[in-house]
């Protein structure tokens, strides 16, 4: 008996415990045409774009762009369904052919996403 209170307080332990963020939503404005921000709530699509960014090589480094950035992109993670999303900021630089530059606002870092990677990101959120 002893033993099934020990593992039943452990499993309520771990529930209870659960940090996980879930990315919900992800916001966007693209800066060329100045058209607002749009807003992305498709399950798959929000997926698809965290994937992506699991992907981005990161550097701890601040930077500065010589030209503004192509797009601004807003994650909205949720942490715990009763509390307010929690938000995430980056810009990100398209550069044909070459490696896509992308600036996580909220860190202060700078990452790189190939190629292949970058059109999959593009073709996503448009």
């Amino acid at each position: 008996m002893k033993k099934w209170f020990v593992m039943l307080i452990a499993l309520i332990s771990l529930v209870g415990c659960n940090n996980e963020k879930k990315l919900v939503r992800v916001d966007y404005q693209i800066s060329e045409n100045h058209s607002g921000e749009h807003m992305i709530t498709d399950e798959d699509r929000v997926q698809t774009i965290a994937s992506i960014f699991g992907k981005v090589k990161w550097k701890n480094v601040k930077v500065e762009m010589s030209r503004k950035e192509d797009m601004q992109l807003t994650f909205f993670y949720q942490y715990d369904p009763n509390e307010p999303e929690r938000l995430e900021e980056y810009k990100i630089w398209f550069n044909n052919g070459r490696v896509t530059e992308i600036v996580d606002l909220d860190k202060n870092r700078f990452g790189k996403l190939d190629e292949a990677d970058a059109v999959k990101l593009r073709e996503t959120i448009k």
